[in-house]
């Protein structure tokens, strides 16, 4: 329609907040140092031991939890900052995070879908006076004849029923994570989409999270998201949108739920403006309501906000438990000035030569704000590691886990999907982030070289989403037929049922050179290098074959990952040297399966 065109062939008005950004720092400015001193060993002093005094083989005390003011980090944390003049309701949605005990299943789309496409877009263009191309929605312009939210505390629904029989949807996307730019009614029961490209950019589209209220039990709504820009998804081979009905999480404690009929992903005619791109691609799918008078959430994926983030840990900080094993710092303040958090978990009452000799592992997650299935995966990751289990306390005892759960928080707060406040993709910067412009990349760098002058740093584990491939694999990096490289991979296929091998890729592509993975692997000389992928729809063999993930599934893909810790690190090298012998016989000569970026074709600014 018209109306839906017009709000993402506007080049990006919503998208020029840079009053936060500032300009490019200089060189001078480039090499001064972090902001805090390097020390001797930075796990020994959040243990709180001094070295000069303690005697050899004296277990330390454990210290008692910090006592931080009210105001102080890390209370101060939430509500979060935007940086941006977009207006953004106070209360976030809270979930319930049940999911149905059994997964549910992929959909079969009908032979003749597209045929039915064809046709009933033939229909709306044949007749045009039938189309009402009403605007109902707008994130950003102000509401017709009612003034908008402008300069309120609070912004006002766009739209209000005119009465019981009004049967108009009433959308909202101005919360956290949230993301619809435009809803226009095309007929009684179906609508347009537009969403928001990441701000400061003219592309990346395909997170989604929007509510709509005003619902009728019974009939069929279409939706159709108008400016996707992938060439491909996995919506063509069976994924499902995600649902979450207010009353229904309320009655039944089961929240996001897989729903739609009728679901296609295709090209769609409408041009895009960028240099070299072709045009975009149409999500359409049809929803019934189980119920009058809902508010039901849409979602490309299970949502894990920053609020979600800061909650949870509060919740492990909480704990008496975990003054043993995990502290948390701030690693740096992002553009929009939210707090970074940097994890660390090991065992601190411990002797302090046995502090100072374990080995690390890095950890970080969610440099792509719209790949919410990291941050569960993360989330599993956490629970493990700070959990009782034996496992766990082998883990903390051996080694020095640090963590950063979340690169992008801002990307996260206000819904984009790939990028940055500064519309930058982060993992293209590492090789030479700026301290300015991409701050939770520089210090996170900055946090992994200082780690490598205390102790070796034996694995790093970037965790992304990816939405064009299923199940979860990993690219590694590898500058020959060495199978060193390809142990890890090759152990967590063992002990997990939705890891796929051959899947994985170690070849290192040109355009990822200033990947998180890559740079570990050549400038911090860290081996086990790697990108774990999980599928945002599911897995296509095993027990969990044409289903999609829950939360649950992707918790337990974290969970997963200790486990090949474990196994990778155990004194006895029998599974590794399996692995090994594996590898030797199997792994074809070409590097194994190819790279499939989830970034290729996604815009101007990839």
């Amino acid at each position: 329609s018209d109306a839906a065109s017009a709000a993402f062939l506007d080049d990006g008005e919503d998208s020029d907040d840079t009053d936060v950004l500032g300009s490019e720092p200089s060189d001078e400015e480039e090499e001064e140092p972090i902001g805090e001193e390097p020390i001797a060993d930075e796990i020994v002093s959040l243990a709180q031991v001094d070295l000069g005094t303690a005697a050899p083989g004296l277990k330390p005390s454990v210290p008692p939890p910090l006592s931080l003011p009210p105001a102080s980090y890390p209370d101060h944390n939430l509500p979060p900052r935007t940086g941006i003049s977009v207006p953004m309701l106070p209360t976030p949605p809270n979930f319930i995070r049940a999911v149905p005990k059994e997964p549910e299943p992929l959909y079969a789309a009908p032979e003749t879908l597209f045929d039915d496409i064809v046709k009933q877009e033939a229909d709306r263009i044949s007749r045009p006076e039938q189309v009402r191309n009403r605007v109902v929605y707008d994130s950003v312009e102000s509401r017709p004849l009612q003034g908008g939210a402008s300069g309120a505390e609070e912004p006002s629904p766009y739209y209000s029923p005119s009465g019981p029989d009004d049967t108009t949807l009433v959308f909202e996307s101005r919360f956290e994570s949230g993301n619809l730019r435009r809803a226009v009614q095309v007929y009684e029961f179906e609508y347009d989409l537009v969403l928001s490209p990441d701000y400061n950019t003219k592309s990346h589209t395909q997170w989604y999270l929007f509510r709509v209220g005003n619902t009728r039990r019974g009939p069929a709504y279409r939706f159709n998201i108008l400016n996707m820009v992938k060439p491909t998804s996995v919506y063509n081979e069976g994924m499902r949108p995600l649902e979450y009905s207010t009353i229904r999480a309320a009655a039944n404690g089961v929240g996001w739920v897989r729903c739609g009929e009728h679901i296609a992903y295709y090209q769609n005619g409408v041009r895009r403006r960028e240099k070299g791109s072709t045009t975009y691609y149409t999500l359409t799918f049809t929803v019934t309501f189980q119920y009058d008078q809902d508010e039901v959430y849409f979602s490309h994926c299970y949502p894990y906000s920053y609020t979600d983030l800061q909650r949870d840990l509060r919740e492990l900080e909480q704990d008496p438990n975990m003054c043993r094993r995990f502290r948390r710092r701030k690693l740096c303040e992002t553009l929009a000035g939210n707090a970074c958090d940097l994890i660390t978990i090991t065992s601190f009452c411990s002797d302090p030569a046995a502090l100072r000799a374990r080995k690390a592992v890095v950890i970080t997650a969610r440099v792509h704000p719209g790949e919410s299935n990291a941050s569960w995966v993360m989330k599993g990751m956490l629970d493990y590691l700070t959990g009782a289990s034996l496992d766990a306390r082998i883990l903390r005892d051996n080694f020095v886990f640090k963590i950063v759960p979340m690169l992008n928080p801002d990307g996260v707060i206000i819904g984009n999907y790939r990028c940055s406040l500064a519309g930058q993709d982060l993992n293209r910067l590492w090789d030479d982030p700026s301290r300015k412009m991409h701050p939770t990349i520089f210090f996170a760098k900055s946090m992994i070289r200082h780690l490598l002058n205390d102790r070796e740093v034996i694995l790093y584990i970037d965790i992304h989403g990816h939405s064009r491939k299923k199940n979860v694999f990993m690219y590694g990096n590898t500058d020959g037929n060495s199978v060193r490289e390809k142990i890890f991979p090759g152990l967590l296929c063992r002990s997990s049922d939705c890891f796929s091998f051959d899947d994985c890729c170690f070849k290192v592509q040109r355009s990822k050179e200033s990947t998180a993975r890559v740079v570990a692997y050549r400038e911090l000389a860290i081996v086990n290098a790697f990108t774990l992928e999980a599928s945002f729809c599911g897995a296509d063999f095993g027990p969990l074959a044409d289903r999609h993930f829950t939360t649950k599934h992707l918790e337990e893909m974290g969970y997963m990952l200790c486990d090949a810790i474990l196994d990778f690190c155990d004194p006895d090298q029998t599974k590794v040297m399996q692995v090994v012998r594996e590898l030797q016989l199997i792994y074809p000569d070409d590097g194994n399966s190819d790279d499939v970026s989830d970034s290729e074709d996604d815009g101007a600014a990839a």
